[in-house]
């Protein structure tokens, strides 16, 4: 640690009044680093407290050139030889979040808190002022811009007559972000996001700030019978200059070598050097124009995240391979459904995970560089097989292949969080948010990290932001509900989750999620509506597979303890994936005696 004794001559901000820079004594900002580390913000989070203490005991010493990235992975979050920043975005997504906790901390304190703490956007150099205009994150003020190596590509407006297309034009977008996603030097916008965006309304500029993309690639689809005219530009979003435009007139098999120019067009404009195995290759053996409409109207189909999405997606799948066997794509697209079928209680685990690895496995067989296929395995060993060891592996396989996956990162979180390693959960979760931010999956699951960390307000922001971006859905209210219930706020709890209710809203929802109006109306007094949840539950049980940790949570909330943990136990035999936190799980905090 620096002496309190030694003076250092410190750069701070000008005060209100224009004076020239101050010298701050070390022993004061030693004392205001104690002060935040302390504050309610911190205190949870060894790592935030062991990232400032570092880079503001570094910068008090001038020693700026061990506060780069690869040092700081290695000193503070203890990554070994083989770190690659490349690869492992920690440093990044941390220290986003330790500016964005400094803000919060000086938005309560600065009245009373003489020396404000602050870093820059893109260093990790801590900068120190006088408490005065300038506060709590002076580099907020001025923002950088964009990232040019942040990639968005919108959606490819359909110009046919035929409006069927549309599904061709959205499976071009997917294409190309796929194909720029294993380029380790860029960052890239999941489809979530592009797709949720509009265009129509927003200029490069806007899209750029709100999704911290420099580069932005628009374009245009024409098709008239197996004609293609497919226009593509690429634009600096803070400039709005356009850096490269081509247009294509090619016949429609032709259409992956244009998204494959189109890709590569991208990493010249950016002097990205693409090295061996890194060069975008578009759905490597594609048989046909009709294989890829059938595995394209799947995708669509996959991406509604509904029981009836996966199933129609299914559907289009099978078809596709059953006339074209050889064709890898469609069996991972299998493998997906049923992984995610699986993990929200759709239907029974092992019927799932049977289907999810057989595919899987088989789409690795006939193309070993498929992430999606990499992921979706790593589901299955992970949670059906409890093999987490093996899960984690593929998972970081996956993410090899393709750094910019935002699902990927997505599911690492996950993964560690079933495992308990809260704080190692964090940062691929909030990379999943960083390249996919306007997607439902990675906000609602950030939000479930931190409401299983106690972090309340944190769960909350990210739940209304989920909400936002998707009102309707039933498994967001239902996070919604219970973190409402964490915070004592029950008329706000019971609001959520009716809005689980299939009777009231007339949205499809996972039992699971049906269960939490039970838990709801059983904590806030009404037995009696409790146990008509309860009822209605064991009468769709009838019908359907319906994972007993539903029944659990409302017996539990019920007081019937040897019930619930009987539940429990038979929901982990069946491989629940939501049983894999029964452990932790705040609901079932009054078994754990």
């Amino acid at each position: 640690m620096v002496s309190s004794a030694r003076r250092h001559p410190v750069p701070g901000e000008p005060s209100a009044a224009g004076s020239d820079h101050e010298q701050i004594r070390a022993a004061e900002i030693q004392a205001q680093v104690e002060r935040i580390v302390e504050s309610k913000g911190f205190r949870g989070s060894a790592r935030l407290q062991r990232f400032l203490r570092l880079a503001v005991e570094r910068s008090l010493a001038g020693e700026t050139d061990q506060l780069k990235e690869y040092a700081v992975g290695r000193d503070v979050f203890d990554r070994g030889a083989d770190y690659d920043p490349r690869l492992d975005s920690i440093v990044r997504v941390e220290a986003r979040r330790l500016r964005r906790k400094l803000r919060e901390y000086y938005r309560v304190n600065a009245d009373a808190d003489p020396i404000v703490i602050h870093f820059p956007r893109g260093s990790y150099v801590a900068r120190f002022s006088r408490s005065g205009p300038l506060e709590a994150g002076a580099d907020a003020a001025s923002p950088a811009p964009p990232d040019p190596h942040t990639v968005a590509v919108l959606p490819f407006s359909n110009l046919s007559t035929d409006l069927e297309q549309q599904y061709f034009c959205d499976g071009i977008t997917e294409d190309i972000i796929n194909a720029l996603t294993p380029i380790a030097e860029l960052q890239v916008i999941g489809r979530n996001s592009m797709f949720a965006l509009d265009p129509s309304v927003l200029d490069p500029r806007e899209i750029g700030a709100r999704l911290g993309a420099g580069t932005i690639v628009e374009g245009s689809v024409r098709r008239a019978g197996e004609t293609l005219r497919v226009s593509a530009k690429i634009i600096d979003s803070e400039t709005r200059q356009t850096k490269w435009s081509q247009v294509f007139d090619r016949e429609a098999r032709e259409l992956f070598s244009i998204e494959d120019e189109i890709a590569h067009s991208i990493a010249a404009v950016l002097r990205i050097t693409l090295h061996a195995g890194q060069a975008p290759d578009i759905l490597r053996g594609a048989p046909s124009a009709e294989a890829h409409a059938l595995y394209l109207k799947g995708r669509q189909a996959w991406n509604r995240m509904t029981g009836a999405g996966f199933l129609s997606a299914i559907d289009f799948f099978t078809r596709a391979i059953a006339l074209y066997p050889e064709y890898a794509p469609p069996y991972a697209g299998i493998a997906f459904a049923y992984a995610w079928m699986a993990m929200w209680g759709l239907v029974r685990p092992a019927d799932a995970f049977e289907q999810c690895k057989g595919n899987a496995l088989e789409a690795l067989r006939l193309d070993p560089q498929m992430a999606s296929a990499h992921t979706s395995l790593a589901v299955c060993v992970f949670f059906f097989e409890q093999n987490h060891q093996e899960g984690l592996t593929l998972i970081q396989q996956a993410l090899q292949l393709q750094p910019s996956y935002a699902i990927a990162h997505q599911i690492l979180g996950l993964f560690l969080l079933v495992l308990g390693r809260f704080d190692e959960a964090l940062p691929p979760l909030e990379r999943s948010v960083h390249l996919d931010p306007l997607s439902i999956r990675t906000n609602r699951t950030l939000a479930l990290a931190y409401y299983l960390l106690g972090r309340l307000d944190e769960a909350e922001h990210w739940t209304k932001t989920a909400i936002a971006l998707r009102p309707e859905d039933p498994e967001t209210h239902y996070l919604a509900a219970r973190v409402y219930l964490s915070q004592g706020r029950t008329e706000l709890a019971l609001k959520a989750a009716r809005k689980c209710d299939p009777a009231e809203t007339n949205v499809v929802s996972s039992p699971v999620a049906f269960s939490g109006l039970g838990v709801v109306l059983a904590q806030s007094g009404d037995r009696d509506g409790a146990l008509a949840v309860l009822n209605r539950l064991h009468r769709l049980a009838q019908s359907q597979w319906v994972d007993p940790l539903a029944f659990a949570y409302i017996e539990c909330a019920l007081g019937n303890s040897r019930a619930a943990i009987d539940l429990i136990r038979q929901s982990r035999e069946e491989r629940s994936a939501f049983a894999s936190m029964s452990d932790f799980d705040p609901l079932f905090a009054a078994l754990r005696n």
